[in-house]
């Protein structure tokens, strides 16, 4: 499973904070850590070249190769994912919930996010948000 969703870690509000330093780490070294952007803006208004690249949870890993699988299954069966993944979303709410009622929370799922947005200015991090 690990396989499927490398990259996931850039989600992952402390690995994050050891990773990226606004004002020294590049363009370059994002895009070795993490690939390629799902999306990428720039700003065209500023005078510092700003720029901003989005990475989203859903087109990576497992949720990529789902999306994928919608496509060449019946609608039946499309359905019945759908279906089955609505209920292990519940089932992962109802954990959360437990847990934190009985302290047993741990603090990683608390600081994961799906979506990952780096801001630039001259190829260089200004700051980045996880949410």
């Amino acid at each position: 499973m690990n396989t499927l969703n490398q990259g996931s870690q850039k989600y992952d509000v402390a690995y994050l904070k050891q990773t990226i330093i606004p004002g020294k780490t590049t363009k370059g070294q994002i895009t070795q850590m993490f690939g390629a952007p799902t999306n990428e803006e720039l700003n065209s208004t500023s005078t510092s070249n700003e720029s901003n690249w989005t990475y989203e949870k859903t087109d990576e890993g497992l949720d990529k190769y789902m999306k994928l699988a919608h496509k060449y299954v019946s609608t039946e069966t499309s359905l019945k994912m759908y279906e089955t993944s609505a209920q292990l979303a519940k089932a992962q709410t109802v954990a959360n919930d437990v847990s934190s009622v009985t302290g047993t929370k741990t603090g990683q799922s608390q600081t994961q996010g799906s979506v990952l947005t780096i801001y630039f200015v001259d190829d260089v991090v200004k700051y980045y948000r996880v949410y």
